[in-house]
């Protein structure tokens, strides 16, 4: 039986107000024809179908058409459990009756309870939730996201049928896995990530959550990581989905494949007039950029002069000081005086200088300052 694992699609993503969805919409195409070539048994995604728990009609049209392709065209049948970003109400809006074609979407904690079988194959879905959530349903004093997910094992376990493979579907941080910009904390004030040790009596478990498809290395627990890069401490991870096997012996198959996006994030760092003039490397012009640019005192409205350009610059940092040799920046910061630095670091948060009423006004405060001393 062969199983695609994917997750953390993020439907309606924005990245410093630019819509992702023409991209997921592409991204997506590709995923499509290559579960033509794939010709799985089951599809599973493990949460975050959406970025919001409000997604707006044409985001959610796009998922709609994914179903549709996927589940009523091509008959696979797709396990759906909710992550953090989704609503679990939205998601789960007519899910009793999704079931007649074999489109599970699991929201509810009673689920995990209720495995779906395949082929010598038993998925337990444990959907996200917040650990008041799990406090309610287990009847228990629950302190931690991890202490959830353990009881919630240790109450499945003397069901687990050891003539199947058994797989668990979640949604939650591993121990050791690093989180990207864009993975919003699960809980707040409470330890969030989960010891693999709490997940014994399971031969396979693929998650949701983490964007980064090789967070983690064990032999039977994987993140597919997210179909697209969503934010710029992502630009060095693969994107894609992956394939779960067990052969005729027993023995778990699985390989991670990459997709192609149309545009790829970039960080960039150099000078001004080096990048205004071509003088980098790049991918393409038109990737998403994040500039890290020295040397742009003298410039006006950079971010505008960048984007004629190169017209999918998202992000700009003016490096004033930071990019200055670590030995040479105390002794040149004493040469220089109180107001060029406020300057300096005003023009690095907002990419324009002081006006003249505010540069009046400080050095008024700074004559006064010195004044009393």
């Amino acid at each position: 039986m062969k199983i695609i694992h994917t997750a953390d699609w993020h439907l309606g993503k924005r990245l410093n107000s630019h819509s992702f969805l023409e991209d997921q919409r592409y991204i997506l195409s590709q995923f499509v024809e290559a579960i033509v070539e794939e010709k799985p048994d089951l599809i599973i995604i493990a949460g975050d179908i959406y970025d919001t728990a409000h997604p707006n009609k044409n985001t959610v049209a796009i998922f709609e058409e994914m179903v549709q392709k996927l589940n009523l065209q091509m008959h696979i049948p797709i396990i759906i459990i909710n992550g953090n970003h989704d609503s679990k109400e939205r998601l789960s809006y007519g899910a009793s009756w999704f079931n007649h074609s074999q489109l599970y979407i699991r929201t509810t904690l009673s689920s995990f309870f209720e495995p779906i079988d395949f082929e010598g194959i038993a998925i337990y879905t444990l959907p996200f939730f917040t650990v008041s959530e799990a406090r309610v349903f287990l009847e228990r004093d629950v302190k931690s996201y991890e202490q959830a997910v353990k009881y919630f094992v240790e109450l499945v376990k003397p069901q687990l049928d050891t003539t199947k493979k058994n797989i668990l579907v979640g949604h939650f941080t591993l121990n050791g896995a690093p989180k990207s910009d864009s993975e919003r904390d699960l809980t707040i004030g409470t330890i969030e990530s989960v010891s693999p040790q709490y997940l014994d009596g399971f031969d396979c478990v693929l998650l949701g959550h983490i964007h980064h498809p090789f967070a983690i290395d064990y032999e039977h627990i994987f993140y597919s990581g997210s179909i697209l890069q969503y934010s710029f401490s992502e630009v060095k991870q693969a994107k894609g989905y992956r394939t779960i096997e067990f052969d005729n012996n027993g023995q778990l198959k699985q390989r991670f494949h990459q997709l192609q996006p149309q545009f790829e994030l970039e960080v960039v760092e150099g000078k001004y007039e080096d990048i205004i003039n071509g003088h980098f490397d790049r991918k393409s012009d038109n990737s998403y950029f994040h500039f890290k640019l020295r040397e742009m005192q003298h410039v006006t409205e950079p971010m505008q002069k960048l984007k004629q350009l190169y017209p999918n610059t998202l992000a700009l940092t003016p490096e004033v000081i930071t990019m200055i040799d670590t030995e040479q920046t105390a002794g040149e910061i004493k040469q220089l005086e109180p107001l060029d630095i406020i300057n300096a670091f005003y023009r690095m948060h907002t990419e324009k200088d002081l006006s003249e009423i505010q540069r009046d006004h400080l050095i008024s405060l700074i004559e006064e300052e010195r004044g009393t001393h």
